[in-house]
């Protein structure tokens, strides 16, 4: 005996009329958010693998998941009904500060052009006028509470790491950074390890290690220091 499964035409009609489903995220370039700016108006872009945001004082947050990159000659396009994002891989400046960029960033939101630059500041020629916050002193990383950074004068540094202040004169010669003799205050803290290994590290030359001039490694055998720069 034959069976035969009745569909109502009204179950039939709403399969039918079903969006497909969206198409699966795909990562963006390797490493973290991709993160763009602009000056005239003011304005944020950051892209992960989940969404894109958008956002600038005068309006709402505009956010859309993430598409597909489509690889153009100069650089990355990302484009999505609300947001449209062309990256060309070309040096940029904010126009407010000395910082520099490697890409320049077009965003089209609503039909509306913002101008900009992102990837990450390129790595200064030189560290004078610059200040650091201590990430991690030999991959610990620091108290919530406390002074941790590094300040960068045209012939000194200024350095703390959570006691007493430190520094000294310092020569920058191509990817190495030299500081001595280090002087510091002495005044006696409950917890001075950091310090100990902060100063141990400045005390003998440092190779530096850029990451898109944001953050920056400054290590030798004593062990190494991790700083991220603030503005």
């Amino acid at each position: 005996m034959k069976r035969f499964l009745i569909v109502p035409l009204a179950a039939l009609a709403t399969a039918c009329l079903a969006p497909p489903p969206p198409p699966p995220l795909t990562p963006n370039p390797p490493g973290s958010a991709y993160r763009a700016v602009g000056t005239e108006p003011f304005w944020g872009l950051t892209i992960d693998e989940r969404q894109m945001v958008f956002t600038a004082p005068d309006s709402q947050p505009v956010s859309q998941p993430t598409p597909r990159v489509i690889i153009g000659i100069a650089g990355e396009i990302y484009q999505t009904p609300r947001l449209n994002v062309n990256i060309v891989h070309a040096q940029c400046s904010d126009g407010m500060s000395d910082r520099v960029y490697p890409d320049r960033v077009q965003v089209t939101v609503d039909g509306r052009r913002f101008e900009g630059c992102g990837g990450g500041a390129v790595a200064p020629a030189s560290l004078a006028g610059t200040n650091w916050g201590v990430v991690s002193v030999n991959g610990r990383p620091i108290p919530a509470n406390g002074e941790y950074y590094m300040r960068f004068e045209p012939a000194r540094v200024g350095a703390k790491f959570g006691c007493n202040s430190m520094g000294g004169a310092y020569t920058q010669t191509g990817g190495t950074l030299s500081v001595g003799p280090v002087m510091a205050t002495r005044m006696a803290c409950p917890d001075m390890s950091l310090e100990n290994q902060g100063g141990a590290i400045l005390n003998q030359p440092m190779t530096m290690t850029w990451n898109r001039g944001d953050r920056l490694t400054l290590s030798n055998a004593a062990g190494r220091i991790e700083l991220a720069r603030s503005y």
